[in-house]
């Protein structure tokens, strides 16, 4: 492409593209999430977050625990903590000490765009990877997870990274022990944030870089056992953080619902989980990533990322994304439940989002580069002066192609995409607003029109994890238990919130 050596011009789109990331998903935090959770996978990690900016790995049970449930926050020995792995909940604490947990998945969109240029550069071209970005940009799935509280835009980090060090390790020569050690460092990430992205994000790159050093390349060996054992350190540390919480070295998933667990039999999952079951939900998420990854209608989503396994066939890196993200699906078989679908893209499968990408933009790349080359030759047939148009308008041709497909998506697909997180399960941040318009400090609130975990997740989250906020919400479950937990603050003035009204307590 003709701004393959314009280096300045390269990185200032770049600089732009990841910009533009950071006020788009502050944007859709704000204005469709309302910086909230909205699932009970958010509200764990907001909660664990919340404990780690306090400086503890837990807090101790508060008495009436039941008033103050959420589904995947555990009571445990007498210690309350989040169940899920510490890799994200770390990163979320900076947030919350800052004050504004969303900045911290909005900052990591703007990174991953920034190494998936990266990447796509040092593998590619330069074109291959600022298309790469500018895709990722006008993803829906991109934004929807980016402007979440969930901990797959912290995954999809580390998992470019993770990519953009391995290509820079089997390339670089004179500085390999530095690319290892970042190899390992967001490897060791990954298995502390989502373990199972960590195995089937890595694999087939470790294994290649194994055949590599079997093959002789005994400096690979030697990087890949640096990186292999950061990634180790990581690891340990994961399992000490387990068994600190539980006495067990096992993740704490079971103590929720004791089939929770990856494997097939009549034991796993709900009912029972069995290769038939897996291959289903495969066949199902498959076929929505097929047609909603770009947010372009029905399968033009993927044909562009098998264009580079036509036009350049011997690229090795091709198969090696695509073995990245084959990997990432089968390892996910093996697990009971098939993750949901946000923004017409398999959640489970969002770890191997760069590597659809960068297959996707080198497939716009060769397509380009071929009717290109077919001009050169249909220009013996038209006139001098008509003969020189030709191959920049075949170029342009597909680039009009994919702007009317990317407008598509921003009128069409992407709102109609955005839209079901507003509101999602009921959940909004206007109960919370009830109180902050009344002024009110140092008061009880009990929350009266409660039937499931969602009608108090807002807020649970608004609480501190000590439950020494300001504002402290319980549950209003009945009028023993009330009396109970009002005699816990007798120095707080008690109200009761139902239908967005604050009344006295009555007890």
């Amino acid at each position: 492409m003709w701004f393959d050596n314009q280096r300045p011009f390269w990185y200032a789109t770049l600089l732009l593209i990841c910009v533009a990331a950071f006020f788009l998903t502050a944007l859709i935090s704000q204005g469709i999430f309302e910086r909230v959770p909205h699932v009970d996978d958010e509200a764990a990690y907001l909660f664990q977050a919340q404990v780690f900016a306090t400086g503890r790995l837990s807090v101790p049970t508060p008495p009436y625990p039941e008033s103050y449930w959420s589904p995947f926050v555990l009571d445990y020995q007498g210690q309350r903590f989040g169940k899920y792995p510490p890799g994200y909940p770390l990163l979320l604490s900076l947030g919350v000490r800052a004050g504004q947990p969303w900045v911290v998945n909005a900052l990591l969109a703007s990174l991953t765009l920034w190494l998936v240029a990266h990447l796509g550069r040092e593998i590619y071209s330069p074109a291959a990877g600022l298309l790469a970005a500018t895709l990722g940009l006008t993803c829906p799935v991109f934004l929807a997870e980016s402007s979440s509280l969930l901990s797959h835009p912290t995954s999809l980090f580390f998992t470019t990274l993770f990519l953009w060090a391995f290509a820079k390790l089997i390339r670089e020569t004179g500085s390999q022990s530095r690319y290892a050690a970042l190899v390992g460092l967001a490897w060791g990430w990954l298995i502390i944030t989502r373990p199972y992205d960590a195995i089937g994000a890595s694999l087939p790159f470790a294994l290649y870089g194994l055949a590599r050093g079997l093959r002789g390349d005994r400096a690979m060996l030697s990087q890949g056992a640096i990186a292999t054992a950061i990634a180790l350190l990581f690891g340990l540390s994961l399992s000490a953080y387990w068994y600190w919480l539980i006495r067990d070295f096992a993740n704490p998933y079971g103590l929720v619902w004791p089939y929770d667990r990856p494997g097939f039999g009549p034991n796993v999952g709900l009912k029972g989980y069995t290769l038939a079951t897996g291959l289903s939900y495969v066949r199902y998420n498959l076929n929505a990533l097929a047609s909603g990854f770009l947010g372009w209608p029905g399968y033009l989503n993927i044909i562009f990322l098998w264009l580079p396994f036509v036009f350049r066939p011997h690229d090795r890196w091709n198969y090696l994304l695509l073995a990245g993200f084959a990997s990432v699906v089968n390892l996910h078989l093996t697990y009971w439940y098939y993750g949901g679908h946000d923004a017409g893209y398999p959640r489970y499968y969002y770890a191997a989002l760069p590597m659809l990408l960068l297959l996707t933009a080198r497939g716009i790349e060769v397509l380009s580069l071929a009717l290109q080359r077919l001009s050169y030759r249909a220009r013996r047939f038209f006139e001098q002066g008509a003969s020189r148009m030709i191959p920049p308008l075949a170029r342009l041709a597909v680039y009009l192609i994919l702007i009317a497909l990317t407008l598509y998506n921003g009128l069409f697909s992407l709102p109609m995409r955005l839209s079901p997180f507003q509101g999602k399960s009921g959940i909004t941040a206007a109960p919370l607003q009830v109180v902050r318009d009344a002024g009110m400090t140092n008061v009880l609130v009990f929350v009266a029109d409660y039937e499931y975990w969602f009608d108090f997740a807002v807020f649970f989250s608004a609480n501190s994890p000590t439950l020494d906020s300001d504002v402290v919400y319980a549950i209003y479950q009945n009028e023993q238990q009330a009396r109970g937990v009002t005699g816990l603050y007798p120095h707080r003035r008690c109200y009761v919130q139902r239908q967005n009204r604050l009344l006295p307590c009555p007890f």
